[in-house]
């Protein structure tokens, strides 16, 4: 089944054991923000997505959910 970016998001964070609140500080966003995202509510834009694959040691391609 493919997985969304949200789930993506939310699967490689708790792989880190990071909380919402610790991933957003790395990330430099909300908290809100990052949960809107896993929660499937908003996309991402292109820099802040890049901001989270970085505080979650990965890449943009890597959470970017297979067709």
């Amino acid at each position: 089944m493919k997985q969304t970016l949200g789930e993506r998001v939310k699967e490689r964070r708790q792989l880190l054991g990071l909380t919402v609140q610790e991933l957003a500080k790395r990330a430099q966003v909300s908290a809100s923000y990052i949960y809107a995202i896993e929660a499937g509510e908003r996309g991402s834009h292109i820099d802040k997505l890049t901001r989270i694959a970085h505080a979650l040691d990965t890449n943009i391609i890597e959470l970017w959910p297979i067709s």
